[in-house]
């Protein structure tokens, strides 16, 4: 459900994941022209920036615009494309509006190490918001509030996202009834691909 509200979403990210290239395209259901600004970076897993670059972005009323088309071809050889990862951003201003990331293998190929993900936990007015970040890639993050009650149905602004080392995404949720901040910090569950890895 959360995958299908995001490729859904009236404005949509995406990248055509070609290895060795990448390509970024921005899809409208808007009746109006919209501009904003395309961000990239290609990245190891752990962060470690080794190209980037920023685009303006147009894209006309019900219609598909392609951004870029990258060639990572000079970056990549076996061992390193087990490493790399491709991150596409849009931005509206300083407001950060979608995250897209693709790699240049498979999921199962990725030298994926522990994520070690940061929670940082606040409460306003009956709605958490949890601001994450990880020192390394984390592919499709989960978060989850255990033993929440069943009624309540707690759902997240986002979830199952891929969490780019060295950055920050923020995430709500509806506090609980009966909870406070202390027992949601203490309930919150955060995991990650590398979490299913058998050790």
């Amino acid at each position: 459900h959360y995958a299908a509200r995001r490729f859904y979403a009236p404005l949509l990210l995406s990248i055509e994941d070609a290895p060795p290239c990448q390509t970024i395209f921005l899809s409208s259901d808007l009746h109006q022209d919209w501009h904003g600004t395309v961000g990239w970076s290609l990245t190891t897993l752990d962060g470690r920036e080794l190209d980037s670059g920023e685009k303006a972005a147009h894209v006309d009323p019900l219609a598909v615009a392609a951004i870029e088309t990258l060639d990572f071809s000079s970056y990549l050889d076996d061992d390193t494309r087990r490493n790399l990862v491709f991150v596409a951003e849009l931005w509206l201003g300083d407001q950060r509006l979608a995250v897209q990331t693709a790699s240049f293998v498979p999921t199962k190929h990725l030298s994926l190490v522990d994520p070690q993900i940061n929670t940082d936990v606040t409460l306003k007015e009956g709605l958490l918001t949890i601001e994450l970040s990880a020192r390394s890639l984390a592919r499709l993050v989960e978060c989850s509030l255990t033993g929440a009650p069943a009624e309540d149905g707690v759902v997240f602004s986002d979830n199952y996202f891929d969490l780019p080392a060295q950055r920050t995404i923020s995430i709500t949720a509806p506090l609980p009834a009966g909870w406070d901040l202390a027992t949601a910090r203490a309930a919150l569950k955060v995991r990650s691909v590398y979490d299913t890895y058998s050790r």
